[in-house]
């Protein structure tokens, strides 16, 4: 009786900690289907969601990343820029 109440309790605290996460006014998209029903609301190709399932570094989990189109644009644009100025500065000699 006493390793049921543990558990219990146990359970208890793990709720409660994954309720402290802050989702800054928009709920957690955890599947694709979320993705697909989000996409439908927003006004411009540039604001929707594209999500993957990537690996985290140091364990066998995988989590859902999502970003916009216009992040992703925006993060290979810098991403060449980076390369461009190690080339200039000789850095791939």
């Amino acid at each position: 009786m006493r390793a049921i109440g543990a558990i219990l309790s146990l359970a208890v605290l793990l709720m409660a900690c994954e309720n402290q996460y802050q989702d800054d006014g928009m709920p957690r998209i955890r599947t694709q289907s979320q993705v697909d029903a989000y996409n439908l609301t927003v006004g411009s190709e540039g604001e929707k969601l594209i999500c993957t399932r990537e690996q985290v570094t140091g364990t066998n989990l995988r989590r859902f990343a999502c970003t916009t189109l216009d992040q992703r644009d925006r993060n290979a644009r810098n991403a060449q820029n980076t390369i461009e100025q190690a080339r200039s500065a000789g850095v791939f000699n």
